[in-house]
């Protein structure tokens, strides 16, 4: 058996940029409410290369204008939804479990246009084996 780090991103509204230790792991582009989005990225390799110091994984989300009264002041909807997860995998390939590494971050508000949408950051380390989220920093501009 084997472990695999995971990230599943289901929903983006507009940009989300995904770091690992410094390095894009994923950039989705300028993408507006996919209700088909269901994408997987492996981080298993990343993580494995800095097992013996802290990773620090990096989501950027942006709200940028996409309709023709930006300039009036209107709000931006914006939506980001991912989940980082563990998954032990038999020698065949079959999944034996999952594991989230933190709670899934679904989120949907309103802002002004042109902002950095969500700024959430994960400290993970290697304890026991296992990498597991150390501490975190969620930073969301939204309209109240």
């Amino acid at each position: 058996m084997k472990t695999e780090y995971w990230i599943n991103v289901k929903r983006v509204d507009n940009r989300l940029l995904i770091f690992l230790n410094g390095e894009t792991v994923w950039d989705s582009g300028i993408i507006h409410d996919d209700p088909e989005m269901d994408h997987y990225i492996q981080i298993t390799e990343q993580l494995v290369l800095h097992a013996s110091h802290t990773s620090e994984l990096i989501f950027e989300g942006f709200n940028d204008s996409y309709n023709g009264n930006a300039d009036n002041g209107e709000l931006n909807p914006w939506h980001f939804h991912y989940r980082v997860f563990s998954r032990t995998v038999d020698a065949s390939g079959t999944v034996i479990n999952e594991t989230d590494l933190l709670a899934p971050y679904n989120e949907k508000h309103l802002s002004n246009p042109n902002v950095r949408a969500i700024n959430n950051r994960y400290q993970i380390v290697r304890k026991n084996a296992e990498y597991k989220v150390v501490s975190n920093s969620l930073s969301q501009h939204f309209y109240n």
